[in-house]
């Protein structure tokens, strides 16, 4: 028998949900920066000795972490504006 009157959208069962597995709110990458922002902190803490610090001309002298900081603010910007450079170059698909 042939049916050629409407038919009804075939419905397709959502794929139930394993009881031990449940979504990451946390991706991987949040992770591993979470541990390497605690690294660095613990190392800003163990090297807080004085050190002269020399930009192109002046010399001051500053704790050792005041250069570590900047140095990791530094990274942080740089990797922020590649990342932004590269979204800008190629679009998402």
């Amino acid at each position: 028998m042939t049916n050629y009157g409407p038919q009804e959208p075939q419905i397709r069962p959502e794929p139930a949900e394993q009881p031990g597995k449940r979504r990451r709110s946390v991706s991987t990458g949040q992770i591993l920066g979470g541990i390497l922002f605690v690294l660095v902190v613990v190392f800003i803490v163990e090297n807080s000795r004085r050190v002269k610090i020399r930009l192109i001309i002046p010399e001051v002298t500053a704790p050792l972490y005041v250069a570590i900081l900047i140095a990791a603010v530094l990274g942080c910007l740089i990797a922020a504006l590649l990342r932004l450079r590269r979204k800008h170059n190629h679009p998402p698909r």
